[in-house]
């Protein structure tokens, strides 16, 4: 599992199930007032999650240092696209809210197998 212990990927994986939770608390809010609080809560579930996955990734570059003895950083890579043509229709679009709450579905579902529950 590339050298992480299962412990700091279930906590990302609880963190991100408590972020989708939370924007779908945000897409189903009836006012203005409560979709505002849920958004502040979103921000804080995403915070945490950054934090999360920054302390998991551990320093940049493999804690690789230089000469004047500060961690060396890694150049960002560009991002590679894709693009595939298919001639069968496209499936009909879900909303946001489907499509979030299937992917929190998802998300919980791999926390339980990684648990064995």
């Amino acid at each position: 599992m590339h050298g992480m212990s299962d412990q700091p990927l279930l906590r990302l994986g609880a963190q991100m199930a408590e972020v989708e939770a939370l924007y779908a608390c945000v897409l189903n809010a009836s006012d203005q007032h409560t979709e505002q609080r849920a958004l502040r809560e979103l921000a804080g579930a995403g915070a945490r999650l950054a934090d999360l996955a920054d302390a998991a990734a551990g320093p940049p570059d493999g804690g690789r240092k230089t000469a004047t003895g500060a961690v060396a950083a890694r150049a960002p890579k560009r991002p590679v696209r894709i693009r595939i043509a298919c001639s069968a229709p496209a499936p009909p679009r879900r909303s946001k809210l489907q499509r979030r709450i299937s992917g929190a579905r998802r998300t919980v579902d791999w926390i339980v197998s990684r648990t064995g529950g």
